[in-house]
């Protein structure tokens, strides 16, 4: 019976380790503390460094988030490129045109 209670505990406790472990690696960083990190002109990686990883590539098919914040016709703009980072609730959303910011667009935050 000793045997088997110390497994118990032992095994408690290592669940009890892995949760907080699991918890404090998840950090929240779809925030509007990161949000207003973000500025013109700062790259890509940067961006991810800030919002802990990479966005999810938008496929705008002719049609993207212009500098007034609405959707525009895309054409003649060089090589501009959407991000998001979030979900459905609350997200991140980041223009970047030549490698660099251009805007960005928060929602649920």
């Amino acid at each position: 019976m000793t045997l088997h209670r110390t497994l118990s505990r032992l095994t408690a406790v290592f669940v009890l380790g892995l949760s907080v472990l699991l918890v404090a690696g998840c950090e929240e960083t779809i925030t509007l503390d990161n949000y207003q990190l973000i500025e013109n002109d700062m790259d890509l990686i940067a961006v991810e460094d800030i919002l802990g990883g990479p966005g999810e590539p938008q496929v705008a098919s002719g049609v993207g988030i212009g500098a007034s914040g609405m959707l525009e016709k895309q054409g003649g703009e060089g090589d501009t490129k959407d991000y998001l980072w979030g979900d459905t609730t609350e997200g991140i959303l980041v223009k970047f045109k030549d490698g660099r910011v251009v805007h960005k667009q928060k929602y649920g935050l």
